[in-house]
């Protein structure tokens, strides 16, 4: 049995309200690249956002074409509400 602490708790609401920042900027600014979400979220270059975005495109929060243009889907946008 595994006990988490505070430091996970933080942890944890830190990592949800970055996703939360990501959805919320791409429903209202639209599409973005995937390199320029990165910059937008990573001022410190401690690279948190990338593990954030490859877990919303798993969940199906948002998708990542080809040329790595972010979109928000119908399912990202509900989580917001």
């Amino acid at each position: 049995m595994t006990i988490y602490g505070p430091r996970h708790a933080k942890g944890q609401k830190k990592k949800r309200n970055l996703e939360r920042k990501v959805l919320a900027h791409l429903k209202k600014f639209g599409p973005s690249l995937y390199d320029a979400l990165s910059l937008r979220f990573d001022t410190n270059h401690a690279a948190e956002i990338q593990p954030i975005l490859r877990g919303l495109k798993e969940y199906g929060y948002i998708d990542v074409t080809r040329e790595k243009m972010v979109t928000i889907t119908t399912f990202g946008l509900q989580q917001l509400k």
